[in-house]
Order: structure tokens, then C-alpha cells, then sequence
């Protein structure tokens, strides 16, 4: 598995492919996944200016991805994940960057608050 930089510690997820992305004789299927940034959007629509919807987005993914099994990441490209990429597998990545978005989301405001009461105002007595 390639070495992931310090920089993303917290700020990633390691999962499993179901039928992996076959590279040099063999399917390989863990993979791991950092958090979307501003710039990936930007680099895939400027690397794929006219391209459709799906190749932006796995052109986007492709940037998000810092490992799958034992391929190096000079080999990793969006061409190699649009030809052995299944459909099944993409949809798993998609969900594991799902999964990571709300694990970085801040708690919400009513989290920190508490619960609603259980009494009500009419159920407090008056002096």
C-alpha cells in the first residue's frame, strides 16, 4: 500500500472494492479516500472541460484517491479507472466520500444544545 502524507491524517477513509481495478495480473480492491477540496472540482472540469457529467466526477475521485491496493500513483489514472472501474465499485467510492463528508460535518446546533424537553410549559405549576 503507498504511504499517505501526514497531511491527511483524520481526513480520510479506507475501504474496500468489491471487484477491485485490475493492474498487473491481479484486481486490487482496498482502497483509500481523502476528503474532497476546492481544487479537485477545478482541476478535473479544467482537464475535461467539455467532458460529460460522469468523467468530471471520476476524474474528481481519481484526484481524491491516494491509494487502491499496491498500484503506484503515477499509474493511477482516470483512464485506467474508466476502463476497469465497475459501475458497482464507483458507487462505492461515492458512497465512502458520502461517509467521510458527514464524519467531518460539525455537530449540529442541536447536539450541543440538547434534546427538546419532555415537559411541557402547561405541565410546570405556578406559585
Amino acid at each position: 500500500m503507498n504511504r499517505i502524507e501526514k497531511k491527511w491524517e483524520g481526513l480520510i477513509i479506507t475501504k474496500d472494492l468489491g471487484v477491485g481495478v485490475f493492474y498487473a495480473g491481479t484486481f486490487h480492491k482496498s482502497f483509500t479516500l481523502r476528503v474532497g477540496m476546492a481544487g479537485d472540482l477545478i482541476k478535473a472540469q479544467e482537464r475535461h472541460p467539455n467532458g460529460p457529467f460522469q468523467l468530471v466526477t471520476l476524474e474528481v475521485y481519481r484526484n481524491q484517491l491516494l491509494a487502491v491496493g499496491d498500484i503506484p500513483a503515477e499509474v493511477l489514472t482516470t483512464e485506467l479507472l474508466r476502463e476497469s472501474l465497475t459501475e458497482s465499485d464507483l458507487a462505492l467510492i461515492a458512497a465512502a466520500d458520502e461517509e467521510l463528508e458527514k464524519k467531518l460535518k460539525p455537530p449540529s446546533e442541536a447536539s450541543l444544545t440538547g434534546g427538546a424537553s419532555s415537559t411541557s410549559s402547561s405541565d410546570m405549576g405556578t406559585a
